[in-house]
């Protein structure tokens, strides 16, 4: 058995086996995810008629305990636990999550909650915690992985009219390369596109396509966050969410499903170095 991860800014605990002073009395209790449903139902006819359902997240609760060789190494352990449950960078910051990894290496990305202790038999080092964890959505990641797309002009850029000095020339770029996304269920991507470019274009084609009526300066970049407890789009520290085309694919439906997709980069540069960076986690049903 591994060791799970509780970690946030600040914080790391581990716990689960007995090198780490936190033992599980029982394996962790997974329950499943809520659904709210738009079902409709008819006052004159039988039966209903299925909306579009919702998945919430669910809970991982925690039977722990802590067998310490003294009374004091036990109250420094349940400090500790404590101190990690209350989640204290975090909590006080919307959307702001903490990342729990089973002992397989798999996260999920929520909130701590309850939190627990008998310590009626702590003078003998000896506690029993409760404890668990509510989880953004049902899904389970694997490690990150980072693909680019540089921005290679296309043939014909030219000077740009009317002509006055200081004279400048200009690219258009349409430039595509294919990503291949493993796990069980569609994951959620982040793409950073970094400047020059004017009206970047981004596209997982037959997917979604996202239209940003934005300017990016040399130093400038772009980050488009679709995973459920972001949904935010950033031009460094400010959000530029109105950049965002109305035609765009909205970012609550920009999940990839698993398999191999096309992205593709649009727009214009005068310099021809933008760049378009995916990156996301393989998502899986189970930890």
């Amino acid at each position: 058995m591994h060791d799970w991860h509780l970690s946030f800014p600040g914080t790391t605990l581990a716990f689960g086996t007995g090198e780490s002073g936190f033992s599980f009395d029982t394996a962790p209790a997974i329950s499943a995810q809520s659904v709210r449903d738009e079902d409709a139902q008819s006052d004159s006819l039988d039966g209903r008629f299925f909306g579009r359902d919702h998945l919430d997240g669910g809970n991982v609760t925690f039977e722990i305990d802590i067998m310490a060789t003294t009374e004091e190494a036990a109250r420094d352990l349940l400090r500790q636990a404590r101190h990690a449950w209350r989640a204290d960078t975090i909590r006080t910051t919307p959307g702001a999550v903490a990342a729990l990894a089973a002992g397989s290496g798999r996260l999920a990305f929520g909130r701590p909650r309850h939190f627990v202790s008998n310590d009626d038999n702590i003078q003998s080092g000896v506690v029993r915690i409760t404890a668990d964890f509510a989880t953004a959505e049902d899904a389970w990641y694997g490690p990150t992985w980072t693909e680019r797309i540089p921005f290679v002009p296309a043939a014909g850029g030219g000077l740009v009219a009317p002509l006055a000095a200081p004279l400048s020339t200009t690219s258009s770029s349409d430039r595509s390369l294919g990503i291949v996304v493993g796990g069980e269920l569609p994951t959620w991507p982040v793409f950073t596109v970094a400047g020059p470019i004017t009206n970047p274009v981004i596209e997982v084609v037959g997917v979604l396509r996202l239209e940003l009526a934005v300017s990016l300066a040399f130093d400038e970049i772009l980050t488009v966050d679709t995973r459920p407890f972001a949904r935010t789009v950033m031009r460094g520290s400010a959000s530029v969410a109105g950049a965002l085309s109305r035609s765009s694919t909205r970012l609550r439906d920009a999940a990839i499903p698993p398999g191999t997709h096309e992205v593709v980069l649009r727009g214009t540069s005068p310099t021809g170095t933008a760049r378009l960076d995916i990156s996301g986690r393989d998502a899986f049903s189970t930890p």
